[in-house]
């Protein structure tokens, strides 16, 4: 294979993980805006939990209170009803009496109510803690998870920006054009051949001869369909060729080493 077509092979390859690795590190910011709005969905959970109960138990207090108020009016008529003159005026303070009783016995029953819904209340607030300490812990181990992705990504960036621009001193400036004009347009400059004779990157069928002159890889030629530059990949040799090949070398290998003295 000739210089240009191994160092642009391999130039893929490391702008394949560069793509990939920028790719990553703009998502994470996203990925860490998802776990920040999970975690606010349990703090709006708990805080509406807390309201409620706050409610309930202001609720509570304000049917104490009007029943204070009404014991108060019930204590009042009933030393009015000692100096009243008529009987009129006695069934008068009766009724307020009454009408103030049964706003008391309403008022209980709004106690007794909050006081059967406050266990489940309970119940629901000590979940809603629950769910957000457990949110916590895994929003601030996946945000720390994060920012080491993050650290990591960005060293193995510089890392392999670094390899790229070596790389990309030792192509030929026509061919290195090529190559970032494809790259550009679609994503990928290279296109590897096997024994099909296709275009890896666009499944079609190369024409005979072109076939013949890629499986040479001494030169850079593009497909003419995709206009990738095309290079030749040998396919993999057979468990018994590669048995063969082992056989050999340990046979040279026998033959090199000097016989042992007895």
């Amino acid at each position: 294979m000739t210089p240009d077509l191994q160092s642009l092979t391999e130039l893929q390859q490391i702008d394949s993980k560069i793509a990939a690795l920028r790719s990553e590190v703009a998502s994470l910011p996203q990925h860490v805006a998802e776990i920040e709005k999970k975690l606010a969905g349990s703090k709006a959970k708990l805080e509406a939990a807390q309201s409620a109960a706050k409610a309930d138990e202001a609720a509570r207090k304000k049917h104490e209170s009007d029943i204070q108020d009404q014991q108060q009016k019930i204590s009042k008529y009933r030393d009015q009803s000692l100096n009243v003159k008529t009987n009129q005026e006695y069934k008068a303070l009766m009724d307020e009496i009454k009408f103030a009783e049964q706003k008391i016995a309403a008022s209980e029953d709004k106690i007794l109510e909050l006081m059967l819904a406050a266990d489940e209340r309970k119940v629901t607030l000590k979940t809603a803690e629950a769910e957000l300490k457990a949110d916590t812990a895994v929003n601030e181990k996946e945000k720390e998870e994060a920012r080491k992705r993050t650290t990591a990504d960005e060293k193995e960036l510089a890392e392999l920006t670094t390899k790229r621009t070596e790389l990309r001193s030792g192509v030929s400036e026509d061919a290195l054009r090529h190559y970032d004009r494809l790259l550009k347009l679609r994503g990928t400059a290279m296109a590897a051949v096997h024994d099909d004779q296709m275009c890896s990157a666009c499944s079609v069928m190369l024409r005979p001869q072109v076939f013949q002159d890629v499986l040479k890889n001494d030169q850079v030629l593009t497909c003419d369909t995709c206009k990738r530059i095309l290079y030749y990949v040998p396919p993999p040799p057979k468990p018994e060729e590669e048995k063969g090949k082992q056989d050999a070398e340990s046979a040279v290998t026998a033959v090199a080493e000097p016989p042992t003295t007895p």
